[in-house]
């Protein structure tokens, strides 16, 4: 008998695409799926459109739950919706993207044949609405949590994982607004190393970038957003209690570097405030301060790859 998989899905004003996405929860070729549709507070038609979901496809072999969560934010309707989610093994996705017909499928196979892994993890596709360019998000095989404080390895999309993971790490953060999907994905290699990656020949997830997201058009236009994940994971790092806290600190002090010259290739001031706020705890170790000072110079002036030339400096020191 093949193992129930639970999909959650926070929905908040997405009735213009929101189809798109359940479609695609529809076509995956594995059963038995619940999927558990969470509107936060929608004020189009996308509430209705879930319940009209559920009228028409909920079968024995695939429920749908709709619920409400009143309280705004993403994280906090994924939480939600975990409330709901009975099987051993969940997925979190977003309204706006897509899976392909075998990613549930393919998970599976590899939790099958890793009956160890807590987590299986996979590439995504980014495609731009708007432009019509894509570009395919890697990720490595092993030993990721480094790789993740720069790259992101476990956002919302792209895994699936033990619920009893997902309540060790302590559920979602709802009082971070951004990146809270980066924030968990730490919590939670932090709490199991047994990870195991999904490989396919094209990406199973794609990912649609639109102006109309949580990250917007600018890091800039919301600064505090994404500062404050990065102080959670500060915290959260600082109580592992790990041999490796000083080097796992120091990457995220380089990802605080990250945000500045993002700000200041935005062209605003704040970049220039928090590279102050870096530069000043970082002033007496002099290899750092010459990591964040190129970092910072090169990220502000728009050269890219310097995450990956910085994830491999600081694994050097490891």
């Amino acid at each position: 008998m093949n193992r129930p998989i639970s999909i959650i899905i926070p929905v908040y004003n997405r009735a213009a695409v929101l189809m798109r996405t359940l479609r695609s929860v529809l076509a995956q070729t594995y059963r038995p799926l619940h999927v558990v549709l969470v509107d936060n507070g929608s004020t189009d038609a996308s509430a209705e459109l879930l319940r009209q979901f559920k009228r028409e496809h909920e079968a024995s072999d695939f429920k749908v739950t709709v619920c409400d969560e009143p309280v705004r934010g993403a994280a906090a309707a994924r939480n939600r919706g975990l409330d709901e989610a009975v099987s051993e093994w969940i997925m979190f996705f977003d309204s706006d993207d897509e899976m392909a017909p075998q990613l549930v499928e393919r998970y599976v196979a590899t939790i099958t044949d890793n009956p160890q892994a807590d987590i299986v993890y996979t590439d995504m596709k980014i495609v731009s609405d708007e432009s019509g360019t894509s570009c395919i998000k890697r990720s490595p095989r092993k030993n990721i949590l480094y790789g993740n404080i720069f790259h992101s390895y476990l956002s919302t999309q792209r895994y699936i994982v033990r619920k009893t993971v997902v309540e060790a790490a302590g559920r979602w953060n709802s009082q971070l607004l951004g990146w809270n999907d980066w924030e968990l994905g730490i919590r939670l290699l932090l709490k199991t190393s047994r990870t195991v990656k999904l490989s396919a020949p094209t990406p199973l997830v794609l990912v649609h970038a639109h102006a109309d997201s949580i990250t917007g058009r600018n890091y800039s236009d919301k600064p505090k957003f994404w500062e404050s994940a990065v102080d959670a994971a500060v915290c959260v790092v600082g109580n592992s209690g790990r041999k490796d806290t000083r080097l796992l600190s120091d990457c995220l002090e380089y990802k605080r570097l990250m945000l500045a010259g993002n700000y200041t290739r935005e062209g605003s001031a704040e970049g220039e405030r928090l590279y102050g706020e870096v530069r000043a705890r970082v002033k007496h170790r002099p290899v750092m301060r010459l990591i964040c000072f190129c970092g910072y110079q090169l990220i502000s002036r728009g050269v890219r790859g310097t995450a990956r030339i910085a994830e491999i400096l600081f694994r050097l020191f490891d």
